[in-house]
This record gives structure tokens, sequence and C-alpha cells, in this order.
């Protein structure tokens, strides 16, 4: 037979076969039509009103056998006033999948997205949030249930310290004095965590005040940043114990070595925990320090956690914070959760752990507001100023990372309790900024403030 009517015969046959089924000539097969729409996810999300939804909305499409539809057209409307998509319609992929990014309306409350195949629809609903309402919320002034429960937090975590070994010793020129490092590292909360100790040589038996030194940023510490820390002490360099603590998840690094702590990072929070362990450490490996009780030298970050242990540590005589934060209700403070939220986070050190940790988990739902404040509270020292030591503060009024109105919350609050010079000093400086060397004269104030302890 030729090829040609071989090809040509069979298309009869085929065609019959198609428009016949079980053997009657009258019953045709329909076209798969769609049936059902599941949405797979993206149900149910909240985001800030305006603002697109963090995950796309994923539906699947399904015959009236619950098959998956390959290439169906779908579309995706959102209700009046309740925002757009990055695509009104989509075909199906082969596992009878499509999805579209919603962009919620500027109205705030319970949108919906209709999402339609054919005759087949369903709706998606989320939540457009009034962001000033939710921080209204949030930055309202915090209860003193709210205040005994940070309190109560405090009190029940494990600082101690375990597993305490020595990772190095070599001489160190303290600006030009003689001294001894020591890195050493231990375990708090179960994560290693390492620090560094320097003693000057020569020193006899509990003989040095110990002064700790807390670093600003969330890029770690180096040993050599104690230069900047002994150079203004002078001939008083050789009077201390010197001991910097990294904060865990960072580094501590030392001529050309680094020694990472352990540990999520919890900027303020658990920085506390690892300095007070840290201290410890010191106390029971240092013959040359005075037992009883530390100095404390912060700046930035590192000021607002010299704060915070000073309220929860009781061995703690004085602290000097250089432009650190102290209130997390603060205006300033709320300005940048907000612009968080908006995401748009400032370059700021804390600010992405808070917003990952904190800002947008509330913006999904998935902590309350209630949990959110009590973020707040365990980093706000002006909420336990009743507690704290002896304190010197230092501002600068152009501080463009740390606003002076931080400052400023923590003066108000120590002179609604009483207490002034010589038990709490600060020093604001028109035109100073994040940089201690704009602050004139605070260098010499913080070396009189903290000799004061031993009579020096």
């Amino acid at each position: 037979m030729h090829p040609l009517r071989h090809r040509i015969s069979i298309a009869p046959l085929f065609a019959l076969a198609l428009l016949t089924a079980c053997g009657d000539p009258d019953t045709v097969i329909p076209d798969p039509a769609p049936t059902t729409i599941e949405i797979i996810a993206g149900d149910g999300q909240r985001a800030v009103q305006g603002l697109q939804l963090e995950d796309s909305v994923i539906v699947r499409v399904l015959d009236q056998e619950g098959r998956t539809l390959y290439g169906a057209e779908i579309t995706f409307t959102p209700g009046a006033g309740h925002g757009q998509v990055d695509s009104a319609s989509a075909a199906t992929d082969a596992a009878g999948r499509a999805h579209a990014f919603w962009t919620l309306g500027t109205d705030p409350g319970n949108q919906t997205l209709t999402v339609a195949a054919g005759a087949a629809s369903a709706s998606v609903g989320a939540t457009a949030l009034d962001l000033e309402a939710e921080l209204d919320v949030v930055f309202a002034p915090p209860s003193q249930a709210e205040i005994d429960a940070v309190g109560t937090d405090w009190a029940a975590r494990d600082v101690s310290a375990t597993g305490v070994r020595v990772e190095l010793t070599e001489p160190l020129s303290l600006v030009g004095s003689p001294a001894t490092l020591r890195i050493v590292s231990h375990t708090v909360t179960g994560a290693r965590h390492y620090g560094a100790i320097v003693v000057p040589d020569g020193a006899s038996e509990e003989s040095l005040h110990v002064l700790a030194y807390l670093h600003g940023g969330d890029g770690g510490v180096s040993v050599a940043d104690l230069q900047f820390v002994a150079l203004p002490l002078g001939e008083l360099r050789d009077s201390f114990v010197y001991v910097v603590p990294s904060f865990r998840s960072e580094p501590l690094r030392h001529d050309g070595q680094s020694w990472i702590s352990e540990g999520t990072s919890s900027p303020w929070d658990y920085d506390v925990d690892d300095a007070i362990a840290l201290m410890t450490v010191a106390f029971e490996t240092t013959p040359e320090a005075r037992p009883g009780g530390y100095s404390v030298i912060g700046g930035s970050r590192g000021a607002g956690v010299a704060l915070l242990a000073g309220a929860r540590d009781e061995r703690i005589r004085r602290i000097v914070a250089f432009y650190g934060p102290t209130d997390f209700y603060d205006d300033w403070v709320r300005e940048i959760v907000r612009e968080a939220a908006l995401r748009m986070p400032r370059s700021l050190p804390g600010v992405t752990h808070l917003d990952s940790t904190v800002v947008q988990p509330f913006i999904r739902g998935d902590r309350g507001p209630a949990d959110v404040r009590l973020e707040l509270a365990r980093r706000s020292s002006v909420l336990f100023a009743a507690g704290l030591p002896a304190v010197q503060l230092h501002h600068g009024t152009i501080d463009q990372v740390v606003s002076v109105s931080q400052a400023e919350s923590m003066i108000r609050t120590m002179e609604a309790l009483g207490r002034g010079p010589p038990d709490f000093e600060a020093y604001i400086y028109e035109g100073g900024g994040h940089d201690f060397l704009s602050l004139q004269e605070a260098i010499q104030r913080a070396v009189e403030f903290v000799s004061r302890e031993f009579g020096g």
C-alpha cells in the first residue's frame, strides 16, 4: 500500500473513536474544564497598607475529575480599593499552578483578591495594617507589670560561666606599658563565648581595679581597641585589669587571629549575659583583680549594654556611657521601627536584628504587640534607673547614629528620681557627634569619674 494512502485511511477511524464512547456514537468526551481552584499559599497574610505582601498568592486549578490542568487561564482581580497584582492573568504550569504578587490598597482593614478560571473562582484574604495605629499600641508607656516581667526574666537567666579555657597567653604593650594578654573562653547559656583579659605586669594580688570595655557596632571587637581606652588614662593605665567581651555571633580579633562567640545575635539584651559571665571569669582567674566590684565604659551599643548591665549586676560600681541608647519607647526608636515596617530599615547597629526578629514578625502577625513591647522594655535602661550604680553620661546634640533624645530621656528619669552629681552626671555637647573626640573634655571627665572608685 502506498504510504500516503495508508495515512489517509486511518483518519476516519481516529475521528470515529473520538466521537464514540462505550459503543454509543452519541456520547461525546468533553474537553477538561476548570472546576476547582485551590489556594496553595498566600492567604491570610498581613502587611502595612499599600505594601506588597511578603509571599505570593499561589493557586492550583483542577478539572471535574480532580486532575490538575495545564495551560488554564487564571485571572487575579483585587476588590475595589484593594490594591493591584503584578499580573492580572497567568497560565497554569505543568503542576496546574499559577501565582501572583499582591500589593494591598491604601485603606486599612480586610482586603480580598478574587482568583478565577472559567466558571471556577476562589477568594484570597489579607489584612492591611494601619501602621500608625499599630505603633500607638506598641509604643504606649510601659506598665509596671511589663517592667516587672522583664525583671523576672532577668532573674531567671543563668549567667554562670562554665568550661573556662585559656585560648591564648602572650605579652602585650599597653600604650608602652608591659602587660599580659589572655584570650579566654567559657560557656554561657549553652554557647561558647570569647573575651580578652589584660593585666599590667608586676601588679600584686588584689591590687588592680577591674575595668570592662564594651564595644559599639555589630562587627565584633579587636584587642587593639583597648589602646584607645588606656591612652587617655595616662599614668593611671597600670591601675586596672581590663576586660573586653565580644558578643554572641561576633568575633574577637587579635594580631590576625579571630575567635567567634557562639549563639544567636541579641544586641543589648543577651549582650549583657555575655558581659556578666565574662566578668565572673575575670575575677576568678585574675589574682591581681581587686574583688568585689568593677567599672564599665561603653560607647554606642556598648553604652546601652553597660547601663543594662548596671541594672542587673550588683558588682558594677561606676558606668561611663558615651552616646548609647537608653529608652526604646522613645519617638526616635518609633521612627526607626516605622521605617523598618515600611521595609526601609536604617543602617544602624542592631537594627537588622530587630527588624528580622521583632518588626517583621510583628507585621506578619507571628509576634503580638505584648511580646514586642517586652522586647523594647528589656532594652530600656531608663525603666530600671533606680537600680543603676553611679553613672556618667556623654552625648552630642548632632549625633546621627544615636539621637541625643536617648540621653535626655535618662536625664529626665534621673531627675525624677532625685539623682544628681556626684551619683549621676550628664554632659550634653553642643555640636558633638557620634565620636568621643567631638565631645570636648569628655575624656578627662570620664577618667576623673572612674578614678574616684579607688581614690585616684
